[in-house]
């Protein structure tokens, strides 16, 4: 007689799957130092502004958006804050062109304007996807921060003429500074999960055709690895984006494109290869 085939329950060692984790199907991830690499992504990225100086446009038609928001808020500071921080929060997607133009680079292709939407037509349903997660979060913050201003300040300071009216009211009484310090908290949780699904998305979509929640992955994985030193680039992007606004939006037209850049840039050195094929070149060593 034959032996009976041995039957395995789900429970079974042999039946049992790994679980999934953000290692899984993920390549890996290089440890970085601060501020060693930070700086060398920054530099590398001058680098290729340099080299391909028609990426200023792109810098251009952002900074212009930038300052038409402030131009048609100037009058509502609330409204003018809550914008401007807003554009901070979905300012990632705008540099899909950017990437793109990093990527071309790299592989030596011809670069123009118009490759920003050669990649939004690449990438596909993903990226709008990805935008509207965006927006979706630039909504819940915006709704957060006028309701926060506005029930704890606007009853007592009426319809105020400037953002120092506002700020002043809130410091002029405990419930004021309650409201400040809410609203700061708030505004750092927001930033930070941005950052968190924001920080090599849209590199690893473009250089291993990835979808949308691998690259997210990629960009958790590699911001779990790296916490502090990527935490410092964070905070060099928010005082970059600062001292924009502080010009009105002028100096964005330098500082966009080249934060993205340094951000491919960035990508090269955190995200290690993979068996999943790339459709980028071998990152080139710059003298």
């Amino acid at each position: 007689m034959k032996r009976a085939q041995e039957v395995l329950y789900p429970e079974h060692p042999d039946k049992v799957e790994p679980k999934q984790t953000l290692d899984t199907g993920t390549p890996p991830i290089h440890s970085i130092s601060a501020p060693g690499d930070l700086g060398q992504w920054l530099s590398r990225g001058w680098q290729d502004l340099m080299k391909v100086p028609s990426v200023l446009l792109h810098g251009l038609v952002v900074a212009a958006v930038g300052a038409v928001i402030l131009f048609l808020s100037w009058e509502q500071p609330i409204v003018s804050l809550i914008f401007i921080s807003g554009f901070l929060l979905a300012g990632p997607i705008l540099a899909v062109g950017v990437n793109e133009m990093a990527r071309r680079l790299e592989q030596g292709g011809a670069i123009r304007f118009s490759t920003g939407l050669g990649a939004i037509r690449e990438l596909g349903w993903a990226v709008w996807l990805y935008a509207a997660i965006l927006i979706i979060m630039f909504a819940l913050w915006a709704g957060i921060m006028w309701r926060w201003i506005g029930v704890l300040t606007m009853g007592e300071l009426g319809t105020p003429a400037s953002m120092g009216e506002v700020f002043a009211a809130m410091l002029a009484s405990p419930q004021g500074v309650v409201a400040l310090l809410g609203l700061i908290a708030a505004g750092v949780v927001f930033a930070l999960a941005v950052f968190a699904i924001s920080l090599v998305t849209l590199p690893a979509m473009l250089d291993r055709q990835r979808g949308l929640v691998d690259a997210v992955a990629i960009s958790l994985k590699a911001l779990k690895t790296n916490l502090g030193p990527l935490l410092l680039w964070g905070l060099l992007i928010t005082v970059l984006f600062a001292v924009s606004v502080a010009t009105a939006f002028i100096a964005l037209i330098v500082i966009f494109p080249w934060l993205g850049l340094s951000m491919w840039h960035g990508y090269r050195g955190l995200v290690g290869s993979s068996d999943r094929p790339s459709t980028a070149k071998p990152h080139p060593t710059h003298g």
